[in-house]
């Protein structure tokens, strides 16, 4: 697909005149963030590997502040040397910051690997970072460079197009920060680089860094993201904590005062996210990083705004990012994690950044995609050049296509999934929406069955299904740049293998036994209900099979495509149509008056009600009582109004498909 160089900022208006100039802080100024304002690119997705550890040279830190023996992110490796970001090839790139481009190679061809950095610019900022150093900002893997040695560019200004050049084995952008005396890499995210605490693209659509509120009386922190890791120790009601990222149903947030962990991990279930607050940053001393190497200058944490208050903690380590929600005298309030419900006052210094803004002011938070329930999608439209914004694919958008047969209430369009447009390494695509902290609901969807068993060599197969529960990163069955973790129905095409199955790091567990095949092409519906322990999986309205699991108790849901082999198949990838989430839990159903029936009134229903069965959902409408089973040709329900209607007519909601 040709993309065509853009110049519209989407959701950003960024005006030169009104980017401030920093300035080296003196002894008591108070540290102002760093320059850059957006990620580089206007559709990106899943972030790779923004936990970088150098620990050959040091300057390369651990922004998550993990400090355990072993990285977490999705992909993230020691040596790496900057943040990756999965981008397919083609997609246009903007300067994160105004300045100077100093650097520019443009002459690889298309997924050349003959060097490390392949096609490339470095743009020289022209504001320094807040710890006073010239930077420069690299993008690597480049398909084209459309910027010339000695350019003028201002933040959103296009630079040329991503790719897979150089050392690259999937298509994405490599985004690095060099500090311009000695080209030395550094971490952008832990020594505050970006302008704002919660950074995001330039259409919104992928976030890096968040603020989580807990919403439970009490949350454990732990070691890591499991319910059974150690617990280091207690977050309470309404305090806000800084999360790198969610992964399998925990979001790491940094914690002060634990001279061990400078992170831990907290139940999805228990936070929600929130755009509140204000985010202080101390820096890390000048020199060689270590992942417990304290500040050398603390920051007192005391029990209340004053000079003269006792100390209560101490913030150790530089780097980490904290979240106050009040501001008196000088100091910020934010939650020490203890024993009981305990909020400590810090005073900023002249090694502190003070974030003035959570997002950029341009960023209009309420256009942002919520991932709320119901989520629900048919395909219907071929949106711009076929490319579904339907969701956060794994690596490529999926396309939106005229297909034959049409599904059951289809109207002859799908989405198709296809790992094909990715020329790197990649054999999987997914499309993932959702929150991590959703628990009771239900994903559904129609698949279309190509059963082909001779079409691939033998051994050889193509997989689709869908998947609920997942950790955040949607790798189905694989493992490759982060692997799915979830409750999955699986179908292949090479032998009609039918799977109700749980995914942990691409290890496959099928729940039906014996082996079940469904053989010949057509379209069939997919559903999974997650409550409690309780996962159900139905195959054509018919309930196939019912366990107890807690592996995975809360999650993102999603659908995906994954290829198996060693020859990638021409066309290769799978159909779907009519997705449906929708929560399980009991709420009240939504209704829009219709038209009058000789019985009563005809209502219809706004929303899914989020269960196979009706029935079960009939009981907790107020002062209306259950009258009768769904009409399973038309999926009426009727409900006697016995506390409103005197004469106890009939009332009708239709499920909508």
């Amino acid at each position: 697909m040709k993309i065509t160089p853009l110049s519209r900022r989407a959701l950003f208006l960024f005006i030169a005149l009104l980017i401030p100039v920093a300035t080296v802080p003196s002894a008591r100024a108070q540290l102002s963030p760093g320059p850059y304002e957006m990620l580089p690119f206007e559709d990106g997705f899943i972030i790779e590997a923004f936990k970088d550890l150098q620990t050959s040279a040091g300057s390369i830190a651990d922004w998550t502040g993990y400090s355990g023996t072993s990285w977490v992110s999705p992909n993230a490796y020691d040596d790496h040397i900057g943040s990756d970001f999965s981008v397919q090839t083609g997609t246009p790139l903007f300067s994160v910051v105004a300045g100077t481009v100093v650097e520019v190679v443009n002459g690889f061809p298309r997924d050349d690997h003959s060097t490390y950095s392949g096609n490339y610019i470095r743009i020289a900022c022209d504001a320094p970072a807040p710890n006073g150093e010239a930077i420069d900002v690299r993008f690597l893997h480049m398909l084209q460079v459309s910027a010339t040695v000695g350019q003028r560019v201002k933040v959103g200004d296009y630079v040329g197009l991503s790719d897979n050049t150089g050392n690259s084995t999937s298509e994405h952008v490599h985004f690095q920060t060099e500090i311009r005396t000695n080209a030395s890499p550094t971490c952008g995210f832990y020594w505050a680089h970006f302008k704002y605490p919660i950074i995001f693209n330039t259409n919104g659509n992928l976030q890096v860094g968040r603020v989580v509120k807990v919403t439970a009386n009490s949350t454990p922190i732990r070691t890591n993201r499991f319910d059974t890791s150690l617990q280091i120790n207690t977050a309470y009601k309404d305090q806000l904590y800084f999360a790198s990222f969610p992964k399998r149903g925990y979001y790491q947030v940094f914690i002060p005062n634990n001279a061990s962990w400078r992170s831990g991990w907290v139940r999805a279930t228990d936070v929600t996210e929130v755009f509140e607050g204000t985010v202080i940053q101390p820096l890390p001393d000048n020199g060689t990083f270590s992942q417990l190497g304290q500040l050398t200058n603390k920051y007192t944490i005391r029990s209340s705004p004053d000079d003269g208050a006792g100390q209560i903690g101490q913030i150790l380590f530089g780097g980490g990012r904290f979240v106050a929600d009040q501001i008196t005298n000088g100091y910020y309030r934010i939650p020490l994690p203890t024993s009981s419900a305990t909020w400590g006052w810090v005073k900023a210094n002249n090694r502190m950044v003070v974030y003035p803004q959570l997002t950029n002011p341009s960023l209009n938070l309420a256009a942002l995609r919520n991932n709320d329930f119901p989520i629900r999608e048919s395909f219907s439209t071929n949106y711009t050049n076929g490319v579904s914004m339907f969701g956060r694919p794994k690596f490529n958008r999926s396309v939106v296509k005229s297909f034959s047969p049409s599904s059951p209430g289809g109207d002859g369009k799908a989405l198709f999934v296809t790992d094909e447009s990715n020329h790197g390494n990649g054999s999987s695509e997914s499309v993932l929406v959702g929150k991590p902290g959703h628990t009771n609901y239900f994903v559904q969807c129609d698949v279309y069955f190509n059963y082909q068993p001779g079409y691939l060599p033998t051994g050889e197969w193509e997989r689709r299904g869908i998947f609920l529960r997942d950790d955040g990163f949607a790798g189905i069955d694989t493992t490759f740049e982060g692997a799915g973790n979830c409750y999955a129905m699986l179908w292949d095409n090479d032998d009609g293998n039918l799977r109700a199955a749980k995914i942990t790091d691409g290890a496959i567990t099928n729940f039906i036994s014996p082996t079940l095949y469904v053989t010949g092409s057509g379209w069939h519906k997919f559903r999974i209900e997650a409550r409690t322990n309780q996962i159900k999986f139905f195959f054509d309205d018919t309930l196939l099979l019912q366990t107890n699991e807690s592996t995975f108790f809360s999650g993102q849901c999603g659908l995906g495509y994954s290829y198996h082999g060693s020859k990638y198949p021409a066309g290769r990838g799978a159909y779907f149509d009519n997705f449906v989430a929708d929560t399980l839990d009991p709420v009240p159903l939504r209704f829009g008056l219709s038209s009058r029936k000789a019985d009563g009134w005809h209502f219809i229903l706004n929303s899914d009600v989020g269960s196979t069965s009706m029935v079960e959902r009939a009981g907790i409408l107020t002062n209306w009582t259950f009258f009768t089973n769904v009409v399973s040709t038309n999926s009426v329900v009727e409900f006697l109004d016995t506390a409103t209607n005197n004469n106890a007519q009939f009332y009708r909601a239709r499920k909508i498909p």
